[in-house]
């Protein structure tokens, strides 16, 4: 025992001691030097332009880690013909980047545009490394030409991503730790007994809290409500109500705002028909987390699955149904 102590006191302080290495190595990285050109309009007026590409300097510079060239420094580096040939720089082209933009040293250029197609406004930005020479990522959102605010958020997600590809803390690598979620529907539950057949529509209602083991895998605890009412083969009327309380994990199979999973429970309840008391349940789930683009936190549940609930008293009433519910869900 002592033996024990002494190894998980001196694993403790090793701990300690290596964490403010790390943090001290983290601190001496020195921050990339990034430049980062206005947006080039195509069909969208000047103004928007120059609307949308604050709010990509600004969010580039959300979080930190960066060491930001204004215009006033590109004006010191750069001869007004090098900004005018970078300028006309198109994203998949990093080799006319270079060519144009070697005074800037090992600094990472930024440049992109919006440009209108139809009824939808396309805005594209791209990093470059110059002194390698290499794209280290780019990309597009295609949003409503009508819509300002989409343009605006479109932009911002942008520089989250542009940040993503730098290797520097974004809201584009966020990922949640736990979700919490609450939604209604119902079942149609058919009970097998030594009488017959059972048949209950059950209206419910579900609170669950999850925890993300990984992205793709939530542990869940879920407690409900549920009441139903039914006859059975000889027409007599039967009131239930029953209290589940599952444990579980779902399968995620995450995508960027439509999320499919499946999953499989566990758990116990209460069921309150002919003084059944506790109940045995296994629950089978799939469903579909929907996030419009944007809303990161907050989202909508459509889920459907099978419940099998077995009554501890009785062994014969085997409760057998489909479930749909739909509900909304946050993630935190």
């Amino acid at each position: 025992m002592r033996h024990i102590t002494i190894m998980s006191v001196s694993f403790a302080m090793l701990l300690f001691a290596v964490r403010p290495c790390r943090a001290a190595e983290e601190a001496d990285k020195p921050a990339p030097k990034v430049a980062v050109l206005d947006l080039q309009g195509h069909g969208v007026p000047a103004e928007t332009a120059s609307v949308l590409s604050g709010i990509l300097l600004s969010g580039l510079s959300e979080g930190g880690g960066i060491d930001m060239l204004g215009k006033a420094d590109l004006g010191k580096m750069l001869s007004l013909e090098e900004a005018k040939q970078l300028v006309g720089c198109p994203p998949e082209d990093p080799r006319c980047v270079t060519e144009h933009g070697h005074a800037l040293g090992n600094a990472i250029l930024i440049w992109g545009s919006v440009g209108k197609v139809g009824d939808r406004v396309v805005i594209s930005a791209a990093a470059v490394d110059i002194q390698a020479g290499t794209t280290l990522g780019r990309g597009s959102i295609s949003v409503d030409a009508n819509d300002g605010e989409e343009m605006i958020e479109a932009t911002r997600e942008l520089a989250a991503r542009l940040r993503a590809m730098l290797g520097l803390e974004s809201k584009a690598t966020w990922q949640p730790i736990m979700a919490a979620s609450v939604r209604t529907g119902g079942n149609f539950a058919g009970y097998v007994g030594g009488d017959g057949s059972l048949d209950i529509w059950n209206t419910s209602i579900e609170v669950e809290a999850g925890f993300f083991i990984y992205q793709w895998l939530l542990l869940y605890l879920q407690i409900g409500m549920t009441i139903g009412s039914g006859t059975d083969i000889n027409d007599k009327n039967y009131n239930a109500y029953f209290v589940p309380a599952v444990v579980g994990v779902k399968f995620r199979f995450v995508r960027e705002w439509l999320t499919p999973y499946c999953g499989i429970g566990f758990g116990f309840g209460f069921l309150d028909l002919d003084n059944q008391g506790g109940v045995f349940t296994l629950q089978l789930v799939a469903g579909m987390e929907i996030s419009p683009p944007g809303w990161r936190r907050f989202g909508f549940l459509v889920e459907g699955g099978f419940n099998l609930n077995e009554p501890f008293k009785s062994k014969d009433l085997t409760q057998l149904g489909g479930r749909a519910h739909i509900g909304v869900i946050y993630r935190f």
